[in-house]
């Protein structure tokens, strides 16, 4: 097991833990009974991967449908936990379970609302695994288990939820300024497609990376790719391009996790490409220099929706 699958399970572990020992900090709890309950609401952190892959059983992964079917669990729990009441044990047990799909909903796409709908959706804001969320969650589970006051105990889950709450928000940050900023930034057409998401698979070497977010645009005659860092940084292009022919921008469900999926169908099978070195706007038009295989530089300017290419002495 490599160990970001590692830190994913353990995310979605801890999840419903520290629900838990949030919802019952206040009550006098036995070392044991702890770890039973830690234990069982770990257990229902898993359930929804459990209960069938995403695509084959999308009703694993619905707060709507699982919603639901932990009302009944959930009283089944209470007559064996007496003390504790019926809406304490849903938020935790329930909680446990719909925690796992709203951390699913931040990393990928889920059907969060099936079967109302059969749509995919997410707020795409950490790869799953972060340590930067499940770390905080830790050192608040420690804090319920150990011996310690409550105005201790209750600084600490405070400071933890704050700092999760604070991270997100910036990585929320991060995603709406790149959307609203890319298209500022570059000259696009109206048919442009602009994703942005955490880094994932092959891009997180360390922890800096989990802290980046990844964008990718894709326009009828453009190809960019590249990186935000924590805010403050600046973008780095990994890859911007222009083609030379104009061709279709294509959208549908097939994408990971039943998300959209969008690419550019080329209007030929060996369309020649520039790498762009230089780019200017002016109002809604727009002038680009790029360079072909021999170094050679090329010039196109943007008008009425199409790069065309011109030549300068």
């Amino acid at each position: 097991m490599s160990i970001i699958l590692a830190m994913h399970i353990m995310t979605h572990l801890l999840t419903g833990s520290f629900i838990l020992s949030i919802v019952l900090m206040r009550y006098e709890i036995s070392f044991r009974e702890k770890i039973v309950l830690l234990g069982l609401t770990s257990f229902l952190g898993i359930v929804p991967d459990l209960l069938g892959n995403r695509y084959v059983s999308p009703w694993s992964h619905s707060i709507a449908v699982m919603g639901l079917v932990m009302v009944p669990i959930v009283f089944i729990f209470k007559l064996l936990l007496e003390k504790y009441s019926y809406i304490r044990l849903y938020l935790c047990l329930a909680g446990s379970v719909l925690g796992h799909i709203l951390v699913d909903y931040l990393g990928h796409g889920v059907h969060l609302i099936y079967p109302l709908s059969s749509e995919a959706y997410t707020l795409p804001l950490i790869y799953l695994g972060d340590p930067t969320v499940w770390a905080p969650m830790l050192v608040g589970v420690m804090s319920f288990v150990l011996p310690m006051s409550l105005g201790r105990r209750r600084v600490l889950h405070i400071a933890c939820a704050g700092f999760m709450v604070i991270y997100l928000g910036l990585k929320l940050a991060m995603l709406m300024q790149l959307e609203q900023g890319l298209p500022r930034k570059f000259t696009l057409t109206p048919q442009a497609a602009v994703q942005v998401y955490p880094l994932g698979d092959n891009q997180v070497h360390k922890l800096t990376d989990f802290w980046k977010m990844g964008f990718d645009i894709i326009d009828s005659q453009r190809r960019i790719l590249g990186v935000l860092p924590v805010p403050g940084g600046s973008i780095r292009l990994d890859l911007n391009l222009i083609y030379a022919m104009k061709g279709d921008v294509v959208r549908s469900h097939s994408g990971k996790d039943g998300l959209e999926n969008v690419y550019r169908m080329p209007p030929g099978k060996d369309e020649a490409t520039f790498e762009v070195s230089g780019e200017s706007r002016y109002g809604p038009a727009g002038e680009i220099v790029a360079r072909d295989r021999e170094g050679d530089a090329r010039y196109f300017i943007y008008k009425d929706g199409t790069w065309a290419e011109e030549a300068k002495e």
